[in-house]
């Protein structure tokens, strides 16, 4: 059969459409969300379009090259870590220096600093430095020395300073967990299944441990065992000298938050919509608390309260010795990210694309503040340092917010979605884009 040329441009035409319209779905359905979930009945974070990062308030910073960095380098393996700087990483020389060595900065996973000295950024461009692949791992800083994975499949070392790489080693797969920094150690799990542990200084492979599962929860170290959850449904308790494991505890869905421990109590959520506290010393079940559906969001542990957001609407504060109910607060949508705490308030963020403070002792609401966002959908959790609350969204900016009322003081534009969560020290706001670079904002 003949086509004429009106037909064959409108067959060309055609299948020009159809294959634009089949990349729009690969690109879509490609973003990981924060946790590494199932969404098969939430939408995901999609990517911005793509834009030149700048701040968004009145100051606008100096020119700079997204992603150019490391496309030169040739791959290395795990066991053949690449550096740059043949030296040890440098030690902070700021005597006020805080660390954020873990995922949201300390063992109860509150995500706050205990301090305000330096909360006082402008939102303004410190450095960006590039990766090969989205960043949706939240970066940990430990004496001067950023971690952070990458869905490039790489783990970093980079000088806080000035955002130059110090060494980076090739894991077998993306890296969405964040890592723990315990003086030379690195703990860091990788969708390839496994934990891996890593020498601070140069990267070097000192042992890793295969679970069953993708390992998107954040590692947590106490005493001599670290503790990590699995896709595969289980918090394992590993050696943290020889990689060995010591127990593991199996709950009936996946595990895609971080734990967090308190008095010798490990404390997890599930997908089966439980949330667990077991004992660190045999993995015993001690009590378990159960939400209408599954739980995202990582146990955040405060005056002896354990809060958590769901999936079925509601953010709820437990007793962290009995597990009995304290309150609990109905959201216009899920509680899927990690709250913060401080000073009596919890930071928690809904899908409905509001950041709210709750008092912590009642639950009452204090303030709430819309962030922007082309899906209902957040996956940044806050970090708070003092009077600030620093937050990233799926529109691509990263948030400052009075703590006291809500207020946003400025926000800064990445190019894509954010998932990673911030890390803040005394040189600023540090946080991953899925644009494929780490951001250090002061």
């Amino acid at each position: 059969m003949r086509i004429s040329p009106q037909g064959s441009l409108k067959v060309k035409a055609f299948i020009y459409y159809l294959v634009i319209y089949y990349l729009t779905i690969v690109s879509f359905f490609n973003i990981q969300d924060a946790f590494g979930q199932d969404v098969s009945n939430k939408n995901q974070v999609t990517k911005s379009n793509t834009q030149q990062a700048q701040p968004t308030n009145s100051t606008q910073s100096t020119n700079h090259t997204l992603r150019t960095q490391a496309t030169s380098q040739p791959t290395q393996s795990i066991n053949q870590a690449q550096s740059t700087n043949h030296m040890q990483p440098m030690q902070s020389t700021n005597n006020n220096a805080c660390d954020w060595k873990m995922y949201r900065q300390n063992l109860g996973r509150t995500g706050a600093l205990p301090v305000n000295s330096f909360s006082d950024f402008k939102g303004k461009l410190k450095w960006i430095f590039p990766s090969e692949g989205g960043i949706d791992s939240s970066p940990t800083i430990y004496k001067g020395v950023i971690y952070v994975g990458s869905d490039d499949g790489y783990f970093y070392a980079i000088d806080e300073r000035n955002g130059k790489m110090l060494w980076r080693v090739q894991l077998g797969g993306q890296i969405k967990s964040s890592a723990f920094v315990d003086g030379k150690f690195v703990y860091v799990g990788c969708e390839d299944n496994n934990l891996y542990a890593l020498d601070a200084y140069c990267g070097k492979l000192l042992w890793k441990f295969p679970a069953q599962g993708k390992l998107s929860s954040s590692p947590i170290l106490y005493g001599s065992l670290v503790f990590v959850g699995s896709w595969d449904g289980t918090v394992y308790a590993i050696d943290s000298a020889s990689g060995s494991e010591k127990w593991r505890f199996t709950t009936q869905g996946r595990i895609t938050s971080s734990p967090s421990v308190s008095n010798k109590v490990i404390y997890t959520t599930s997908h089966d919509g439980y949330l667990y506290a077991l004992s660190v010393n045999d993995g015993s079940l001690l009590w378990k608390f159960k939400s209408a559906n599954k739980i995202y969001s990582s146990p955040m542990i405060m005056d002896g309260i354990v809060y958590f957001g769901s999936w079925d609407k509601n953010f709820y504060a437990v007793d962290a010795i009995t597990g009995k109910p304290r309150w609990k607060i109905q959201g216009q949508e899920s509680y899927s990210i990690s709250p913060a705490g401080t000073s009596g308030k919890v930071i928690a963020g809904n899908d409905d694309l509001k950041l709210y403070c709750f008092s912590a002792a009642s639950g009452k609401l204090l303030w709430k503040t819309q962030l922007g966002s082309p899906v209902p959908l957040l996956s940044s959790s806050p970090a708070i340092v003092g009077n600030r609350v620093f937050v990233g969204s799926s529109d691509g900016n990263v948030y400052a917010l009075d703590i006291n009322n809500g207020a946003i003081k400025w926000k800064y534009k990445t190019q894509r979605a954010i998932v990673s969560s911030p890390a803040v020290s005394n040189l600023g706001v540090c946080i991953g884009s899925q644009d494929g670079n780490l951001y250090l904002i002061n």
